[in-house]
């Protein structure tokens, strides 16, 4: 399939924030010629003026479907991994269809909320999407809840890719964009459809080690007990016993037949009383557990497994244009000095013939790899390939 798809991406690293998104948005001029954007992606960093940035990018564009989100560091094919930087990412085609919506975090029935705001952006799109770009928050809403409504409203038949948006490591409050809506109280989306080819792919680098035990009180991301244990001493009965739950030592989960669904961490949030943790997900009873480790290479080398899963599984008919990249802030936490390593891998795989942007989330979407089904996940590098 001939590619329907022209992307244009700026990236600034100016800090005062009107000169940077004239930047933007002269940068993006000269790419685009005389073409029209249809929709867009806006990265940038806490501190940034968000609301003038939106209103300038509107007065250029006025029919800009676009969503977005504050991160922990940013990259692109156009600049290296910066902090509080900003960069956007242009859509333009005639064949595919593109529209923004969001969700109310604030709504006291998140499902009917989920429900009223799907629909009516499908009613827009005219068609039924093939892929589904989420943008969401940990402050106002557990995203994943976001995530599981919009997948049990399509069955499970609807992809979604995209990640938690993050505020530097502040655990504050983190800010959503939705068209020229800047807002820590939303979820904002694209839907796409029409004539394009896409592919996923998703890793860690995390490794398990230790026996497999099996969750067997739970509620919500907080686990009681493993094999009717304190969670704590599942780590202890491992590691020793005075190790505790870390960043470097999430858990991998596992489902009932032993398929692995997503990656689970916390911020050393456990109760020594009564010996739960509490993690940065959910977490069901009777799913299987294992601790796992990890140092900087086996970080990078979970980046280029996700890559090449998805540069693989591409469809032969057509080639990729853009490359969406959602990483973790952990890991970024975790590979300190080497964090450009990672954006040097995605640069290295790609060189010239796909463009790429991504950001640093305090968590992320994407469908597993076993069951092709939308999970949430923590500490892992996920990649969406569009053409």
């Amino acid at each position: 399939m001939e590619t329907n798809l022209f992307i244009v991406i700026a990236h600034s690293i100016e800090l005062d924030s009107f000169l940077a998104v004239i930047e933007l948005i002269e940068s993006c001029e000269i790419q685009l010629g005389n073409r029209y954007p249809i929709a867009g992606i806006l990265y940038a960093g806490i501190d940034v003026d968000h609301q003038l940035v939106l209103n300038k990018i509107y007065e250029k564009w006025p029919n800009l479907q676009l969503i977005g989100c504050t991160t922990d560091g940013e990259f692109s094919s156009e600049c290296e991994y910066v902090e509080d930087s900003m960069v956007l990412t242009l859509f333009v085609s005639k064949e595919i269809k593109i529209v923004s919506g969001f969700i109310n975090n604030t709504a006291t029935d998140v499902r009917k909320e989920c429900s009223q705001v799907f629909y009516e952006a499908v009613g827009r799109l005219g068609q039924t999407p093939k892929l589904c770009i989420l943008l969401s928050d940990v402050f106002k809403i557990n995203g994943e809840t976001v995530m599981e409504q919009l997948t049990s409203l399509t069955e499970g038949k609807l992809p979604i890719v995209g990640g938690i948006s993050a505020d530097s490591w502040r655990f504050n409050e983190s800010k959503q964009f939705y068209n020229k809506i800047s807002s820590s109280d939303i979820s904002s989306f694209l839907l796409l459809a029409g004539e394009f080819n896409f592919s996923f792919g998703i890793d860690s680098g995390w490794e398990a080690i230790g026996e497999m035990g099996t969750i067997t009180k739970s509620e919500g991301n907080v686990i009681y007990e493993i094999d009717h244990k304190p969670a704590l001493k599942f780590y202890s009965d491992i590691l020793g016993e005075n190790v505790k739950p870390t960043l470097e030592l999430p858990i991998a989960v596992y489902d009932e037949d032993g398929d692995f669904q997503f990656m689970r961490s916390t911020f050393e949030n456990y109760d020594n009383n009564i010996g739960s943790v509490t993690y940065l997900g959910n977490a069901p009873a009777d799913y299987k557990v294992r601790i796992t480790m990890v140092n900087r290479e086996s970080i990078l080398k979970g980046a280029k497994s996700s890559i090449n899963h998805a540069v693989s599984t591409f469809p032969s008919n057509g080639s990729p244009v853009i490359a969406l990249c959602f990483t973790c802030s952990s890991r970024r936490i975790l590979l300190g000095t080497r964090t450009i390593d990672e954006y040097e891998i995605v640069g290295k795989k790609f060189e010239k013939s796909v463009k790429f942007v991504g950001f640093y989330s305090y968590g992320e979407f994407c469908p597993n790899l076993n069951k092709l089904t939308n999970k949430f996940h923590n500490e892992t590098f996920a990649v969406v390939l569009l053409g």
